[in-house]
């Protein structure tokens, strides 16, 4: 999504994904924050600790979609 200037929202026009990402590295040039950008694939399949593609739903936990990793048990 970064460095789009058009993003189509249930069929609106939404030009403000560019300009929210503007402002925000206008804030970062101040000094005021750090602006990380994250590559999307596989960011809900990966553990974020050990990095490994063991995630799996925790079944316990009823209407939720929480993820536990099999190899570090980290929720």
């Amino acid at each position: 999504m970064f460095e789009k200037d058009l993003v189509r929202l249930k069929g609106l026009r939404c030009e403000v994904t560019g300009m929210f990402y503007q402002a925000l590295k206008k804030r970062e040039r101040a000094g005021d924050l750090v602006v990380v950008t994250i590559d999307e694939y596989l960011t809900s399949q990966v553990c974020s600790k050990c990095s490994t593609r063991t995630l799996e739903k925790v079944s316990h936990v009823v209407g939720f979609s929480v993820l536990a990793c099999t190899a570090c048990h980290t929720l």
